[in-house]
């Protein structure tokens, strides 16, 4: 499956520490290396903080950035083609996801993790923490006071991967991300809430610290690692290395929500319900005051025409992706963004017969108007991304926008009758479907000025021929 599994490559490599790397610039080769008894020391805090038992040991093995990416490229090879990465890359490309000269190989996905601290392997039950050579010269006077900072970053890592361990032994987190195969979205928004927890537990092990204000002190001081991570990603797509960096950052804002409001029987609380969409992520209030899940979109219809073309991937890509997506292709203080946040669902389908790719992308709003808004931007987005000669069309049905590209969109008039009478929101057909009153998502202050198009409100079919 090419772009969901590229899509849940990325999240895979997301899960490790990330954090502590980016806040120390200097490391010392073993020096930093936790004895049994300072080890303890770690175990005991972090399950006393979270209030959570180890039900059984779990090994910590020392490797160096060389052994650790070797070990995710021996992982990736059994995982992944590069076959499908190449299918992935092109499928995102043509959504305008990634610039249209990108190329992927696996040893791309192995670098990425040369930003990690550490991690905790849900399928091996063991944490790594990485361990890395000196790379300035340090007079002996500085040694003891640089090897304690590196105990004391060491001690970070230890226990934002022990606090893996205790979600995976208690909540059982590989199973429940197993079942969000297909739902890249869904699964994202799992993973912030798994990183944004471990991120906070591992501040609070090293402060020895657990309130409000050491939580939101912590919290407001974590978005400044966000240049400096994408400044090293530089060369590689913000659709790629953002969700990489939205886990720890956003997912730690969302965690230290649950926190201030029931503490950490709240932050507990979200892997026995946990948020379903990046949307919820990125706007608390959708899941805390207002729960507003993302619908269900099923996509179908175009079976019988499309017979003789193999589906490669299904997946729903999120609001996150989304923003991303109109970010990079229209600037990222593009007011056009706010497009976005009337995400209410959506589904892919990628079709490959040959070399040939089509896209089938059905995309759900909160309104009529805020349909019609989109598919009026995205029609200069794909004019801007495909060449001339690829066939696309955009069609609309009150809330919801059906995008088709490649090939496959030229027979679109045989199976679009089809695709909305099959089709559904929700178990709803999509033609009869009608947003629920109050579903709205509330605007942000400055939303007003920033609506690219004021919202039109007619209910009548909006169609978009191909080239």
């Amino acid at each position: 499956m090419g772009g969901i599994q590229l899509r849940r490559f990325v999240a895979i490599i997301a899960s490790a520490c990330v954090v502590a790397a980016l806040f120390c610039n200097v490391a010392l080769s073993q020096d930093g290396v936790l004895s049994g008894d300072e080890a303890a020391v770690v175990k005991a805090r972090v399950q006393k903080i979270r209030g959570l038992k180890l039900k059984h040991d779990v090994p910590v093995t020392y490797l160096s950035v060389e052994e650790t990416e070797a070990r995710f490229r021996t992982e990736f090879a059994k995982q992944i083609s590069q076959e499908e990465i190449d299918t992935g890359v092109e499928e995102n490309k043509m959504i305008g996801l990634y610039p249209p000269d990108l190329k992927i190989e696996r040893k791309d996905l192995a670098d990425m993790t040369l930003e990690l601290a550490g991690f905790y392997d849900a399928h091996h039950k063991d944490i790594v923490i990485i361990d890395r050579p000196v790379t300035i010269a340090l007079p002996d006077r500085y040694r003891d006071a640089v090897t304690e900072m590196k105990k004391l970053d060491t001690a970070g890592t230890l226990g934002h991967e022990l606090t893996h361990a205790l979600q995976d032994q208690n909540f059982d987190i590989e199973a429940a991300q197993k079942k969000y195969k297909g739902d890249s979205d869904r699964e994202l928004a799992y993973k912030a809430i798994v990183e944004g927890d471990a991120t906070l537990s591992g501040f609070s092990v090293v402060t020895g610290r657990v309130d409000d204000q050491t939580i939101d002190y912590f919290d407001s001081h974590l978005q400044d690692i966000v240049p400096i991570f994408m400044g090293r990603m530089e060369g590689k797509p913000r659709a790629m290395t953002y969700p990489f960096i939205f886990q720890y950052t956003e997912g730690a804002r969302f965690v230290a929500e649950a926190f201030h409001r029931k503490g950490w029987v709240g932050v507990n609380a979200l892997f026995t319900g946990p948020p379903l969409s990046t949307q919820q992520i990125m706007h608390p209030e959708l899941y805390f005051d207002t729960p507003t899940p993302a619908l269900t979109v099923k996509l179908a219809g175009y079976e019988k025409v499309l017979r003789d073309w193999k589906k490669v991937d299904e997946d729903t890509l999120g609001e996150l992706m989304l923003k991303i997506m109109i970010e990079r292709t229209m600037g990222e203080d593009t007011p056009y963004v706010e497009a976005s946040t009337k995400w209410a669902g959506d589904r892919i389908v990628a079709l490959q017969k040959g070399k040939s790719l089509t896209v089938l992308w059905m995309i759900v709003f909160r309104s009529a108007g805020a349909a019609d808004n989109f598919a009026r931007l995205y029609s200069g987005i794909l004019g801007q991304v495909l060449p001339g000669t690829t066939a696309r069309k955009i069609d609309r049905r009150g809330p919801a926008v059906f995008v088709m590209i490649g090939d496959g969109a030229i027979r679109n008039h045989e199976y679009l009758p089809e695709v909305w009478k099959q089709s559904s929101i929700n178990g709803a057909p999509v033609e009869s479907y009608a947003p629920v009153a109050g579903s709205q998502q509330a605007a942000s202050p400055q939303s007003a000025a920033q609506q690219p198009h004021p919202a039109p409100t007619p209910e009548s079919p909006r169609t978009i021929e191909a080239d």
